[in-house]
């Protein structure tokens, strides 16, 4: 039995998901509608992929590692 309110058929879920916003220049954002209506996908879709493509080659250890300074010479 279908629920009620329910009368498409979804896809099914792509898992946890965390909302991301950003506020862009208007020119960058036509153009960013303009890229995804050409390439038929979602601005959400677009920009998730576009970050886990960069994402994926950062190495988060190396951006925080930090050597300590030596006391003698911090003064």
């Amino acid at each position: 039995m279908a629920l009620p309110g329910r009368t498409r058929r979804q896809r099914p879920t792509k898992g946890e998901r965390h909302l991301i916003g950003a506020r862009l220049p208007i020119a960058d954002a036509v153009k960013l509608a303009d890229v995804v209506e050409a390439k038929g996908t979602t601005v959400s879709e677009y920009v998730a992929e576009l970050l886990h493509q960069h994402l994926s080659t950062v190495e988060v250890d190396q951006i925080n590692h930090q050597e300590a300074l030596p006391i003698a010479r911090a003064s």
